[in-house]
């Protein structure tokens, strides 16, 4: 299994501040790593609940966390912690929540998710689901959807600007049904609207459905200055993911859920990696303090990492943090 590195831990930790004798709940709990810094941060003397929507994270993380009395995993969307935890039958009073809107790495390196890019899963299905309630699979997006459906899906999801030249390759090249050959019409894409442009990090082999050898040479001339830190496939895999999952949609309705459902003296920190996901996190955030005076945002900007992080953790690039409180009950 790759290594998942949590994203901002000192951060989460600093603002959440956990304390013996209350419940913590991680959200998105993933593999754990930012549950386990709770637990360990307290020597054990919390309950932590975790929910993830993905079956199989849940039953490594459960293993790994196993030896922890007050540690328990649940199965589900965060939208739905309402549902799934009862405050009231809670031993422990709620201290705090934790939602870390990103993938972890075991999912993206994962042949049975279709979400990475990486040149040794370019045969693997194009599939993106990470949960049953998934409505479609990435490629049923991209062999059934319109071209102007397509490119307002990458245009709106993560701002793509090749996305209606993008869009147009897809459709001709249809049916488009295996990570390698979206890969390849991205880099494909890319070369025709400017050859001496390229967003690959690496001069991997092309796998060679639709470009030919001309096409395939320039994008390995290319020296290191002249190359982004985004792969050309970046940010079409993502806006395919976002909607796959619903992930705006889920972020939105269950966010609002989750701060309805906060007790006073209680906090809830928040991981975005998107700006589409950092425009929802502060709308309501903000929102939650116009209606009632008891909140209160504990991150007027958003904390992002530190540049040592970066370079040890290059996914955390794109995260930023910001957290609210529910305020105590005056005694007045």
């Amino acid at each position: 299994m790759s290594l998942h590195i949590s994203v901002m831990l000192n951060e989460v930790l600093d603002l959440l501040n956990p304390q013996p004798g209350f419940t913590y709940l991680d959200g998105t709990l993933g593999l754990g790593g930012h549950s386990e810094a709770l637990l360990n941060k307290t020597k054990g003397q919390i309950d932590l609940i975790g929910i993830d929507r993905d079956e199989k994270t849940i039953e490594i993380t459960q293993n790994k966390l196993s030896s922890w009395n007050g540690f328990k995993a649940v199965h589900g969307r965060f939208s739905e912690i309402p549902k799934l935890v009862d405050k009231n039958s809670l031993s422990k009073p709620l201290g705090g929540v934790l939602l870390d809107l990103g993938i972890s790495s075991f999912q993206l390196n994962s042949p049975v998710y279709g979400l990475s890019f990486a040149e040794e899963l370019f045969d693997q299905p194009l599939d993106m689901r990470l949960d049953k309630w998934c409505k479609f699979s990435a490629a049923e997006i991209l062999n059934n959807w319109t071209e102007k459906q397509i490119a307002d899906l990458f245009w709106d999801y993560a701002d793509y600007k090749l996305a209606r030249k993008l869009a147009k390759l897809i459709v001709q090249n249809r049916p488009v049904n295996r990570i390698g050959e979206l890969v390849e019409l991205c880099n494909l894409v890319l070369n025709k609207t400017d050859p001496r442009i390229s967003f690959s990090r690496t001069e991997g082999q092309p796998h060679n459905k639709f470009q030919n050898k001309s096409q395939n040479k320039l994008s390995t001339k290319l020296s290191g200055q002249q190359k982004s830190k985004l792969n050309t496939a970046t940010l079409p895999f993502m806006a395919l993911r976002m909607i796959v999952n619903d992930e705006l949609g889920e972020l939105e309705g269950g966010l609002q859920n989750v701060i309805d459902w906060l007790e006073p003296d209680c906090k809830i920190v928040v991981i975005s990696f998107h700006s589409g996901e950092d425009r929802v996190v502060k709308n309501l955030f903000k929102s939650a303090c116009l209606k009632s005076n008891d909140f209160e945002i504990l991150t007027p900007k958003p904390l992002i990492p530190l540049e040592a992080e970066i370079k040890k953790n290059p996914r955390s690039r794109s995260a930023k943090l910001r957290a609210l409180l529910k305020k105590k009950k005056s005694n007045k």
